[in-house]
């Protein structure tokens, strides 16, 4: 989607294929030692001003791009930087026609060509034109003369694979008036010098050819071409900037040939030979890595390279003379074709030829050659990845340490919620533990409390029965004494819950009359209840757990206290539910039973037990109504008998 972000993994696959990519393009190499350096306008104290750089053409070729390349200046804190290249300018290109000439490129300070060493490749729609001018209006420092300066050091105008632009001349706006000397000039923006060395970084790498002789034996070569071609360039390749040495041994010029004269022919003996180029230089201003010179088109099978002003070291005495170059091209239609051919040398007693399968092996020190479009479109490419590796490095390094923040929280969250677990299932041991301890203790008073009372009650009545004075008494006792067996059936088979026993529980305040009618046979009991609308309110857990309470204390009170008398009164009310149950007896005197505290800790409730002066015991058990327990139902409880 538009505007959306790359993801991580899209990023790392960008990375992956502009490194990749890069292994495969020309790298900066910048030539060493003197030489030409490019053109250079007057100075000016402001950037505001307009200089322009024209090159005429031979004819009106058909042009698809264009290349400026920068001069470059070599800074101590950051390394070599473009000099002097324009921040706003326009490509303009006429014909004799269009004499004011079509802009095919413009350029300001928000394209962010600079900071930049790399040529700058503009690709322009096939246009014809007889002039090319670079027109600039926002001039850059240049740290020569520290003022605005527009300069270039090369402007190449390619028409397919040549450059229509070598050699031909040039007019500019102005020239630098107290720097520069020879190494400044118009000129020298068509000589095909540049601040670079070739170097591919792919192919097969080779060493320099050098010819050793004495001054007085001419030096010739003679490339075989093997069938004729049309030759329309020259391609001299020199050695001077490519010595393994730190520093260099001998004068950066060493082995270039002061003179040198080509011909072409297609008799082997050049009876009809025809001259292709005849380069003299007189300063190290006229020769650069590369000496490209376009050449009237000539149809030869031979080429002969003579040497008449051989390069001899200054200061040697013996005079012995040097020719030392790396690869020697004729190009026929853009294409070199004394690549790979072979290659006769003059051989005399004296003369030395060193790795001479250099000459047309295609290579230099670097490896393989390239067409000089192609170099400077790669130079450009790798200025490109270049700079867009750094930032893309930068939101990858941003993702990252996001990544592994959140990793780290992650970690961390990991770790709290194994500990949660842990501690989980630990409180959840505990509960569990817990909920068996209060099982098993619920199991111990239910079957002690509802147990022990039937029992009891079984036994009061088959005291009461012994003594019966009819038949009709005996029997109404014996069924009495039959229900409580069922009751107590029913009991023992749901001990461990006894919500689930069915009709075992009618209603509270039944089951305590009932219950008070069985357990105290023989003593006179008063029974009161006070707020049953709130009693019946009451969940079932808590009413049979009251029951129960209320059960074990009438046992112990018929067992232990020696009563005649026994007084209930149950209140319920919003707040708390009060149980109190006295009699005459003995009393216990602080004595609480056991089976009372179990039954009031299960019921969560606050139990007291009294001994007052007059004798008795008054026991107390006040169960708050939570508003879990105390739940909203009907006033009649579908359970609850009438009385």
């Amino acid at each position: 989607m538009p505007g959306q972000q790359p993801s991580l993994t899209q990023l790392e696959e960008r990375l992956s294929a502009i490194d990749t990519e890069l292994d495969r393009l020309a790298r900066f190499t910048l030539s060493r030692g003197a030489g030409s350096i490019g053109w250079s306008s007057k100075a000016w104290n402001s950037p505001e001003h307009t200089e322009w750089a024209e090159i005429r053409l031979s004819g009106t070729p058909l042009i698809d791009e264009i290349v400026l390349v920068p001069i470059l200046w070599d800074y101590a804190d950051k390394g070599p930087q473009a000099s002097s290249f324009p921040e706003a300018f326009q490509v303009i290109a006429g014909t004799p026609d269009h004499p004011e000439g079509e802009v095919l490129a413009r350029f300001s300070p928000e394209d962010g060509l600079l900071p930049r060493i790399a040529p700058l490749v503009i690709k322009i729609p096939p246009t014809e034109a007889s002039w090319v001018r670079v027109h600039a209006t926002q001039l850059s420092t240049s740290d020569i003369v520290n003022r605005y300066v527009f300069g270039l050091s090369e402007i190449m105008v390619f028409s397919g694979g040549r450059n229509v632009a070598q050699n031909q001349p040039v007019r500019a706006s102005s020239m630098p008036q107290s720097w520069g000397g020879d190494a400044i000039s118009a000129k020298a923006l068509t000589d095909g010098a540049t601040p670079f060395l070739m170097n591919s970084s792919r192919g097969r790498k080779s060493r320099t050819y050098l010819a050793r002789f004495p001054p007085d034996m001419p030096f010739w070569l003679i490339i075989d071409l093997e069938e004729p071609f049309p030759v329309d360039e020259i391609r001299f390749l020199s050695a001077s900037d490519v010595r393994q040495h730190i520093p260099l041994p001998k004068l950066v010029e060493y082995g270039i040939p002061r003179h040198l004269v080509l011909e072409g022919a297609n008799q082997a003996d050049f009876s009809d030979a025809r001259l292709l180029l005849d380069h003299r230089h007189s300063s190290i201003y006229d020769a650069g890595p590369i000496l490209e010179s376009r050449v009237p088109e000539t149809l030869c099978r031979y080429i002969r390279l003579s040497v008449p002003d051989p390069y001899q070291i200054p200061g040697r005495t013996d005079g012995r003379c040097f020719v030392n170059f790396s690869e020697l091209e004729i190009i026929s239609n853009g294409r070199n074709v004394a690549q790979g051919k072979p290659v006769l040398f003059g051989q005399r007693r004296g003369m030395m030829h060193q790795f001479r399968e250099s000459i047309t092996d295609g290579s230099n020190n670097f490896g393989e050659l390239l067409p000089v479009r192609d170099w400077m479109e790669q130079l450009a490419r790798r200025h490109d990845l270049e700079r867009e590796r750094p930032l893309l490095m930068a939101e990858l390094n941003t993702r990252y340490a996001r990544q592994k923040r959140n990793l780290f929280i992650m970690y961390w969250a990991a770790g709290i919620l194994a500990a949660a677990t842990v501690l989980t299932f630990l409180i959840d041991r505990i509960l569990r533990m817990r909920h068996v301890a209060r099982l098993k203790q619920r199991f111990a008073a239910d079957l002690h409390d509802e147990l022990g009372a039937n029992l009891h009650s079984i036994g009061l009545i088959s005291d009461v029965a012994q003594e019966a004075e009819s038949g009709e008494q005996w029997k109404i006792l014996s069924r009495r004494i039959r229900d409580l067996t069922e009751r107590t059936g029913i009991a023992v088979r749901h001990c461990t819950n006894l919500l689930e026993a069915d009709h075992l529980y009618i209603g509270l305040t039944t089951d305590m009359q009932r219950a008070a009618e069985r357990i105290t046979t023989n003593l006179k009991h008063d029974f009161v209840i006070e707020g049953e609308s709130y009693l019946k309110q009451l969940p079932p857990r808590p009413r049979i757990d009251l029951f129960l309470f209320y059960k074990e204390s009438l046992v112990n009170i018929c067992r232990h206290s020696g009563a005649t008398r026994i007084s209930t009164r149950l209140t319920g009310g919003k707040k708390e539910t009060v149980l109190t149950v006295s009699d005459n007896g003995k009393g216990l005197h602080g004595q609480i039973p056991a089976s009372l505290k179990r039954r009031a800790r299960l019921l969560r409730a606050r139990l007291t037990v009294e001994s007052p002066e007059s004798g008795g015991t008054i026991i107390t058990l006040r169960l708050r109504n939570r508003p879990a327990l105390l739940r909203s139902r009907p006033n009649k409880d579908p359970h609850e008998k009438e009385n």
